[in-house]
């Protein structure tokens, strides 16, 4: 095939064509004619093309820029929310920012029962947190039926609390308010009730006793000086009931209605006087220090009246005397002369026939005429101490 000579062909090829190569100014103005063709080519082109795509591919980027901001707005509501279950569960799950605790459950598929407790925490960014507390079961006893009722954490109030359970007065729980319960744990509260009851009761009397040596001839001897009576009190008691069953009783006031006598009796004592007076040292123990002593013989002598000669009171502890060896108002302490009698300090208010006459050295008082005859004469020492 015969091989056609072009301009193209000569410039490149001039060995070819048999021609010289073209001046270098007329290279260059080809190169700018063919460039300036070339860019108007593409230009048409290009012209052509656009009004030919231009549709489609403006759908295409509206497309992609709402699918952008789509993704973007979605993102932006989009948290990761971690489920966990105090039994042991555990999900993440991809939930609106906007989502309530209660559309996080549904989408986990977890459900809570009576007395769990759900907790829900968003974090900051899109992070969040969604925790059930599992609750348990405990055992309430109370006015003779059985409460159960579940929770997560508490002590023993909050479980009465729970079940609607309150308490009055001196109720108390076992355990007591403040422990803290666990599973299975059994509460027993106990109903505390008061009442009050007013009896009469009899005070019993005390028995007192004389010591007194009149009796010494008789040791075992015996005068009931007075006989004792009951008193009589009413008496408060406070029983307390618990649970309807007594526990027990405390008596919150006794007063005294009738106050109960004492039962006296005098026995034999040995250097017990007869006479209740003292001595300067305030007792009844003999003198240490006396300005003489008389010894002679003593008797007893009962009187109805109430005074004697001097004109003072008759009593135990006054004696009649001769004023002329004594005088009244004297302050004598009597004893026999064998110390088993003692009849103490006296005072000398009174006389009589038998001591003006010397028969007797003096008569002694006493209270009863039985005890003024028991012991007839007796040998005493009789010492002047004021």
């Amino acid at each position: 095939m015969p091989y056609k000579k072009t301009a193209l062909c000569r410039e490149k090829c001039p060995a070819l064509c048999g021609q010289r190569k073209s001046p270098p100014h007329s290279k260059m103005m080809k190169r700018e004619e063919l460039s300036r063709i070339a860019s108007v080519k593409f230009q048409k082109a290009l012209s052509d093309r656009a009004r030919a795509v231009t549709p489609r591919v403006l759908a295409f980027c509206v497309m992609a820029v709402s699918l952008v901001f789509t993704l973007a707005v979605t993102a932006a509501n989009l948290r990761l929310t971690y489920v966990t279950d105090s039994n042991g569960a555990r999900q993440v799950l991809l939930t609106d920012a906007d989502a309530s605790p209660a559309q996080v459950m549904h989408l986990s598929g977890i459900r809570s029962e009576e007395g769990d407790e759900v907790y829900y925490t968003a974090f900051s960014g899109n992070l969040a947190s969604l925790n059930i507390e599992r609750a348990f079961s405990v055992s309430i006893t109370a006015d003779g039926q059985e409460y159960p009722v579940k929770l997560v954490f508490g002590t023993v109030a909050d479980a009465l609390e729970r079940a609607g359970i309150t308490l009055e007065g001196d109720d108390y729980t076992e355990p007591a308010l403040d422990h803290v319960v666990t599973a299975g744990s059994k509460i027993v509260v106990h109903r505390v009730d008061y009442e009050e009851r007013v009896e009469t009761q009899a005070i019993p009397y005390d028995t007192q006793y004389v010591y007194t040596s009149l009796y010494f001839r008789n040791t075992g001897r015996t005068t009931t000086v007075q006989h004792g009576a009951a008193g009589q009190q009413t008496v408060t008691t406070r029983d307390r009931y618990v649970d309807g069953e007594l526990e027990n009783s405390t008596v919150v006031d006794t007063t005294t209605t009738v106050e109960p006598t004492d039962h006296v009796i005098k026995t034999y004592g040995a250097g017990a006087p007869v006479s209740p007076l003292t001595g300067a040292d305030g007792t009844t123990n003999a003198p240490t220090s006396y300005s003489k002593v008389l010894t002679g013989k003593a008797t007893g002598y009962y009187s109805r009246t109430g005074k004697g000669s001097s004109g003072l009171g008759l009593g135990y502890g006054t004696v009649a005397v001769d004023p002329d060896v004594i005088p009244y108002g004297t302050k004598l302490y009597i004893t026999s002369t064998d110390g088993k009698f003692v009849y103490g300090y006296a005072v000398a208010t009174d006389t009589g026939i038998a001591v003006q006459k010397g028969q007797i050295l003096v008569d002694l008082f006493y209270e009863t005429y039985a005890e003024s005859v028991i012991n007839g004469a007796i040998q005493v020492n009789v010492y002047v101490v004021g």
